[in-house]
């Protein structure tokens, strides 16, 4: 099952990755582009939503950083509440 970006979402990882530390961008595009795709599927959707893309950079980014996530998803206007729970997210 091929699995396709909602275009909103899309524009909010680039948007996430674009603001993030240059020498951390590509390891960051991919990892959080698999990560994503396989919640999606695991949803059994063949789209990625924006939970798929927050719970997935939650997971994926270690937790020293998950602070400095929260700040830059602030800045953003990405609302990450809904998808984390006090630092957990949905598995």
């Amino acid at each position: 099952m091929e699995v396709v970006w909602k275009e909103e979402t899309k524009i909010k990882r680039d948007k996430i990755i674009e603001n993030l530390p240059q020498f951390h961008r590509t390891i960051a595009e991919q990892l959080i582009k698999q990560k994503s795709e396989e919640l999606a599927k695991k949803r059994n959707s063949q789209e990625v939503e924006d939970k798929d893309l927050i719970t997935a950079f939650f997971q994926e980014v270690p937790p020293a950083f998950k602070g400095m996530l929260q700040r830059l998803l602030t800045q953003l206007n990405v609302d990450y509440s809904q998808y984390v729970d006090q630092g957990k997210t949905e598995e």
